[in-house]
């Protein structure tokens, strides 16, 4: 059964692969640093105190909290983006793998027509030259 696996694998366009490989791991990474970048960030509520009146210094602190939003909300679009742009690349790679393996199976499938054949045509001759 490795044989029939590692006849698939010729069809796998290796060459796609490994040009594409690269991007693929700098975006997974770039990914996993950004996620574990942001787990280890401090939340939101900083410990500064609720806003409770709309003073200057409140507004000011209101302020300085919707900029601190507005850049996270920023950084996450950016890191979906990467996300869609690295799962996009995987589904192509996915996609072309699949390809080879129905080739391969369906080539697979007419060799084992013809060895079939093969083997019923080398039965008849064998039979013939026997009752000669």
């Amino acid at each position: 059964m490795a044989i029939g696996w590692i006849s698939a694998l010729k069809y796998v366009p290796w060459k796609d692969v490994i040009e594409a490989t690269p991007g693929v791991v700098k975006g997974a990474k770039r990914l996993f640093t950004a996620v574990r970048a942001d787990t280890n960030s401090q939340p939101v509520a900083d410990g500064s105190p609720a806003v409770t009146s709309f003073d200057a210094e409140g507004l000011a602190n209101l302020d300085s909290r919707v900029r601190h939003l507005q850049a996270q909300i920023a950084k996450l679009n950016s890191e979906q983006n990467s996300s869609a742009e690295l799962i996009k690349s995987l589904a192509e790679q996915n996609a072309r793998v699949v390809h080879a393996i129905e080739i391969f199976r369906v080539r697979t499938k007419i060799l084992i027509y013809v060895c079939f054949v093969l083997g019923i045509t080398l039965s008849a001759l064998i039979f013939v030259v026997v009752l000669k």
